[in-house]
């Protein structure tokens, strides 16, 4: 007879196996509604639902719906320049053929445009040799837009990296461009070192920007994972209105935001929730609201628990209350006046919320991270210029998905330098309304002294 592994334990010792029993018992309950949720978040973004077959009817279906009634359709502009005019003449009738034509008066007219593919232009520099009495040395120039030592000029060299980072291409895509459309022979290896060179002339610019965000009167900060040689490492994103920057590691502490805004930054914080952001010295910070209600939305699909689920509620109704408050400030809807008496009230209703029976795990660490960011949620409304959540950051980083997705990642070290760079750049370039390719051309040319934050900047 098969003894029982409880028999000989004391009543004590058996009623703690029981309740350490239960509460495994009760964890794996939890952790089951948890999956159970994710698989059906899971199913429901790659499967479409199923929608019933409508039944058949007598009556004809009805028309769709076009433009209403009264709308203006869209038209192109008409171009401000014409760059060459061409006058259709004709030998004989497109319909008949007959030579027996005879001018008249009226004409019509009508204007194309088109693209003019570019073509190679190969420059000889022929530089005469001066010598200097006042430094005593032979001397030479350097010739417009020439690249001392490069059998490429910096319009390739910048059409590369804008192909590479702005459109995200490969190096094999854009050998075929240069081949079969401006006839230009490059092998795909050289690519890698046009955007080392650029990267190499564009380190003053980079530290620029970054010392425009440490100086911000509020910065986003995101990170999403990236891809080194197969090798886990993270991209982190650090933006305000005029700049963005971007820089790759392989840590996702917080020194590596302490390494970009320094030991203390003297702004606003916009983050998620994330614990490297916990301990950074700042003005304020402000935790993005719209991952608290993502999170508050998980609590009330995996808790039956009524008093949870009211607490649940009310809560998001809370968060809608104080959004709606600074957007109608923020439209002039309202007075200061009004605008601040209704912010205490919404700062002194969050302080009384404690979250009622945390004994679930996931409830634990959701009533922990409201305990702990409380005071970091209302302050957009205290500072009306910054926003209450890091959208701003998630579309600055989406470039750089879009480039993980089709790259996965870079290989070298050099790789992810050039990225954090030129993206940098590129992103910066972008939010003050100025040509990406332009910028890089002029990188390219300038001289050294000349190749600063000014290029980035509108003038």
């Amino acid at each position: 007879m098969k003894k029982n592994k409880y028999q000989n334990l004391s009543k004590e010792n058996l009623l703690a196996k029981l309740a350490k029993r239960d509460i495994h018992i009760e964890e794996l309950e939890e952790q089951i509604t948890l999956l159970r949720y994710e698989f059906k978040k899971l199913k429901d973004k790659t499967f479409k639902p199923k929608h019933p077959k409508p039944e058949k009817s007598s009556k004809p279906a009805p028309k769709k719906k076009g433009a209403p009634l009264g709308h203006i359709g869209w038209f192109r502009k008409k171009p401000k320049k014409i760059d060459r005019q061409e006058i259709v003449k004709l030998k004989k009738c497109p319909s008949c053929g007959s030579s027996d034509l005879s001018k008249c008066k009226e004409t019509s007219q009508h204007i194309q445009e088109d693209i003019i593919l570019p073509e190679i232009e190969t420059i000889k520099y022929v530089r005469p040799h001066y010598y200097c009495k006042g430094c005593k040395k032979v001397v030479t120039g350097i010739g417009v837009g020439e690249i001392p030592g490069s059998y490429i000029g910096p319009n390739a060299k910048a059409i590369a990296g804008f192909l590479r980072y702005d459109v995200k291409i490969s190096t094999r895509d854009i050998k075929k461009i240069f081949q079969q459309l401006c006839n230009l022979n490059i092998v795909p290896g050289s690519i890698p070192g046009f955007n080392n060179q650029l990267r190499n002339i564009s380190g003053n610019i980079y530290n620029d920007i970054q010392q425009i965000i440490k100086k911000g009167n509020f910065c986003h900060g995101d990170e999403t994972g990236w891809r080194l040689d197969d090798k886990k490492y993270w991209l982190w994103s650090f933006s305000n209105d005029i700049a963005s920057l971007f820089h790759i590691d392989k840590s996702r502490g917080q020194k590596v935001v302490k390494q970009i805004l320094g030991d203390e930054f003297d702004g606003i914080l916009i983050s998620d929730f994330l614990s490297a952001y916990n301990k950074i010295k700042a003005k304020g910070k402000q935790r993005c609201l719209i991952h608290l209600k993502r999170d508050l939305k998980k609590v009330l699909a995996c808790n039956e628990d009524k008093p949870v689920k009211i607490y649940c509620e009310n809560l998001l109704k809370l968060l809608d209350r104080a959004k709606q408050l600074h957007e109608d400030y923020k439209d002039k809807k309202i007075t200061l006046k009004y605008f601040e008496r209704k912010r205490e009230l919404l700062v002194e209703s969050l302080k009384d919320f404690n979250f009622p029976l945390p004994d679930k795990r996931h409830l634990k660490r959701f009533s922990k991270r409201l305990a702990r960011h409380k005071n970091e949620l209302f302050t957009f409304l205290y500072y009306p210029e910054i926003s209450s959540h890091n959208n701003k950051a998630e579309r600055h980083i989406r470039p750089n998905v879009i480039f993980r997705k089709i790259t996965f990642g870079n290989r070298s070290e050099k790789g992810t330098l050039n990225h954090s760079i030129l993206m940098s750049i590129i992103q910066t370039a972008k939010m003050n309304n100025l040509d990406p390719l332009k910028v890089l051309k002029k990188i390219f040319i300038l001289p050294e002294n000349k190749r600063t934050l000014a290029l980035l900047m509108p003038p």
